[in-house]
Formats: C-alpha cells, structure tokens, sequence
C-alpha cells in the first residue's frame, strides 16, 4: 500500500489546491478513484490514508460516494469506533444526499446504546441526531435507550416516548426504571433531549445549552432539579453567561432560570453580575435583548412568541419553587434597573438612533423601579434644539430620525402607563421643559416632527398641562403650517388644531 499512499496523497495534495478548476478536479477525481477501488476499508482504519479519503468523499460525485459506502457498510459501526475512521463516516453524513445518509444512519440502528458509551463513536452520534437527522431518524436512534418495555408497547400510532407513557401510563415506571439503567452508566452523553433530566449529570447543562434540544434539557434541569441541583448548575455557568445570553437557544435557559430559582441572591451574584458587565454587547444582541427585557418585563407577548411562552410555562408551578413568582421577579428587577437606566443615560444617543436598541428605550422606562429622571432627561436633550429638514451636517434632528421620532412617540403615550403604576415621571413634561416651545415649533417642518406633535396636542396626553402649552404655541403658527407643503403631518396637526 505505500506506493499506492505515496500516489494519492500527491492526487489529495493538488485536489487541496484554490488553483484547481473543476474540470482539473474531476479528471484528478477518477484517478484517485481507481487508486483506492477495492482498498478503501483497509485505508479507512489508517492515519496516514483517511485523510485522503475525507478529501475523496467531500470532492467526489454522488457515485462515487456511494461506491465508497458500499466497501465500508459492513465496518461502519467500527468505524465510528475508531480514532480515524469515525471521520470518514463523519464525512458521509456531512456531505452524502439524503439517501446516503439516510443508509448511513441505518447502519447506526441496534448500536447506539454501545455507541454512545464510546468516546469516539459517541461524536458521530451527536453530530447525526442534532446536525442531520430528520424526526424519523431522530426517533430511530433514541428508541433503543428506552429500554425493553417501550420496544414492546411500541406501534405505528404510538412512536415517541410521549405518546407511549400516554397509552399506556401503567408502564410509565418500568420504562423510567430501564431509561435509568440504560442511561446512567452514559452519563457524560450530553447529546440529546431526553424527557426525564436526572438521567443526565448536571454539569453537562453547560455543553448542552447550545442546541435546541440540549437547551430543552437545561431547562427540564432547572424547573424540576432541587434548590441544591439548582446551585451546581449555576456554579457550572460561570463565566459563560454572556454566551447563554447571546446564543439562539442558551438564552431561554437564563429565561427558565429566571422564572423557577428562588435564590435570587446567587442570581444576581453569578449570573446577573456577568450580564451587567457586558451590558453593552448584551443588549445590542438579538438575543441578549430578549433576555433583558424578560427582567423587565417577563412573559411579554411583544418580545416572545406564543409558543416560547408556552415552553416556559411547563416550569410554572413546579415543586421545588417555594417563593412566589411576583416577589421573585420584583427581587430580580431590583438588581437590574438601576445599570440599565444608567445606560441608557451614558447611551442615549447611541440607543435612540439605533433600529435595533432603540425599541427598548420605552421598556426601560416603562418597567425599570427607581428615578427615571436623569434616563428620560438624557433622552429629550436629544431633541433640545431647532429642526432643520433633512438634517445638519448629515445627522437628523431626533424628530425626524426614523428611529428617533418613533421613540419620542413611545415614551409620550406612555406616560398614561406610568400614571397607572403610580409613577411620578412623565415624559411629556420633561421634554417640554427640556427641548421649549420655540423648538418645538421647528419641528413642524418635517412629517415625522409635526407627527409627534399631534401625539402631544391630541393627546392621549396624561399631562393635560402639557397638550394645553404645546398647543398655544403651535395656534401662534397655524398661518405657518397652512402654508406648508408636501407635509402630511402638518395637515393633521392643522385640523385638530382648528377643532
């Protein structure tokens, strides 16, 4: 075989290179195909060959994958199992069509249970369940973890563990019983979503949480895991927490932590702390935003969809939750507040200006406890000088901003809510006394200005104080805005001044 190796490593090498065209690559394809024809079993298993065969398989036609898969079908098993075999069957599932992989998984059926104690062979299955696999393949994986009971009450309606416990709930604790057995002495696999968490050991949730399914599990830990269960995980999450917060799935994890753990104490100390240091690349992730504006304001339709909510709902009235739910959540918004005001503060400009940030400037302000003064201030000095139509230098006045006039909008018709929850700030007045009425008139100049203006006299104004002085100074240039125009809000704010 050396020679043999010696041939197809130059074919690999120049296969490797950027300069290779297509029509070079298929003609050095077919020669390195009649190389390894007939050998590829024997170097599948060897560290020098399998390389090479990674490189055939991810350049190789669909033909000549499939030719490859029917020398190795009968070893893949022991393939997996070995230290560089398991990348040539790896290759398979990464770059074969769905039938190729669909034979590929096939091979898997009867073994994962043995797989999956396996060190090697264990990262093909996890790689097959959470990258490749369709739901039927999913299903015919974890099937043989379910032990001996499932198998038998098994059929064509019944198929998933749910579905079975369902029919037959009299075998519920036989089939718990042989998922321990089966599953303990694999503790380390952290691969899958299985319904019963204290199979797995707690301090994998971290390894988990980065896929749907692991971050399902990480939640089934938190809601159902005891105060001290609770704890270990947490500790495990240390100097993490920033990537649960960012991450597509880790961020419901925190989500569930924050609903269920009642030691907000150590909430605050390992978890909140991290998020609090890193607020400003939290809160302009797309995830790290949900995760603040659950502190803020948790279950929130208009951040969450109906069915992430309904996930979240499983933890609700689990066993070892002691506190109520509303003084938890009080505790938590406690400790976040007064960072998140600061920032918006130091940040207002930034925020105000920005799509994506700038739709929680009003969350901030509508929910956050303490002086909401010095937040509101920063933000209506934003607007606290003349608008000039189209800009200045190639900046926007706040008025006309896309974001920026939405904002002004916002906080205006929420100063009722604010009202309501008994607080003292309005937003209304603030900018009134910030920006001015001669500013304020500018800003009729602009749509988007004399909009936010008709928030103000309209309305729908807590602060009636506040509609009466911005409408005596906008009666002082009605002859003004009926000369305007091409001005769609100049129109509207006319009308409901003549009214």
């Amino acid at each position: 075989m050396f020679q043999i190796i010696c041939q197809c490593k130059k074919l690999w090498g120049d296969l490797r290179r950027k300069k290779c065209d297509n029509e070079l690559k298929i003609k050095l394809m077919t020669e390195l195909h009649d190389l390894v024809r007939g050998k590829i079993k024997q170097m599948a298993f060897a560290h020098d060959s399998v390389r090479v065969l990674q490189c055939f398989i991810q350049f190789g036609s669909h033909e000549q994958r499939q030719e490859l898969f029917e020398e190795l079908k009968g070893d893949v098993v022991d393939l997996c199992k070995s230290q560089y075999g398991k990348h040539v069957v790896k290759k398979l599932l990464m770059y074969g069509n769905k039938e190729l992989v669909a034979v590929v998984m096939k091979t898997f059926r009867g073994h994962v249970r043995t797989m999956l104690r396996h060190a090697a062979a264990s990262s093909i299955i996890e790689y097959a369940y959470n990258d490749k696999a369709v739901l039927a393949q999913r299903l015919m994986l974890t099937q043989g973890l379910y032990g001996n009971t499932f198998t038998i009450c098994k059929s064509s309606v019944c198929k998933t563990i749910e579905k079975v416990a369902e029919a037959n709930p009299d075998k519920l604790n036989n089939i718990i019983d042989e998922m321990k057995q089966i599953l303990t002495p694999m503790s380390h696999a952290r691969h899958f979503w299985w319904p019963f968490f204290n199979c797995f050991h707690l301090q994998s949730v971290v390894y988990m949480a980065h896929t749907h399914d692991g971050a399902r599990v990480a939640m089934h830990c938190f809601w159902h895991g005891t105060a001290k269960d609770r704890k270990v995980i947490i500790k495990t999450m240390k100097t993490y927490i920033v990537k649960f917060a960012t991450g597509e799935f880790g961020h419901l994890v925190l989500l569930a932590m924050f609903d269920c753990v009642d030691d907000t104490k150590l909430v605050k100390q390992a978890v909140l702390s991290e998020i609090l240091l890193s607020l400003d690349e939290v809160i302009c992730n797309k995830y790290g935003k949900k995760v603040l504006l659950y502190l803020l304001s948790p279950r929130d339709p208009a951040h969450l969809l109906p069915e992430i909510i309904k996930v979240l709902q499983q933890g609700d009235g689990n066993t070892h939750s002691k506190k109520d739910m509303a003084v938890r959540r009080k505790e938590l918004l406690e400790v976040v507040s007064p960072p998140l005001l600061d920032h918006l503060r130091d940040n207002a400009a930034t925020m105000v200006t920005d799509k994506a940030s700038s739709v929680t400037i009003s969350d901030i302000l509508a929910s956050a406890c303490g002086d909401l003064r010095p937040a509101m201030t920063a933000v209506a000095q934003l607007a606290n000088h003349e608008l000039v139509p189209g800009g200045t230098n190639g900046e926007l006045h706040m008025a006309e901003h896309p974001a920026g006039h939405l904002v002004l909008k916002w906080l205006m018709e929420q100063d009722t809510t604010l009202a309501e929850a008994g607080k003292e700030e309005r937003f209304g007045r603030i900018l009134v006394d910030t920006v001015g009425t001669d500013n304020l008139k500018t800003w009729v100049k602009a749509n988007r200005g004399a909009m936010v203006l008709c928030r103000s006299v309209l309305l729908k104004s807590y602060d009636k104080s506040v509609a009466a002085e911005v409408k005596a100074a906008l009666e002082s240039i009605k002859a003004e805005l009926s000369s305007i125009g091409n001005n769609k809000g100049a129109e509207i704010l006319l009308e409901n001044l003549n009214k």
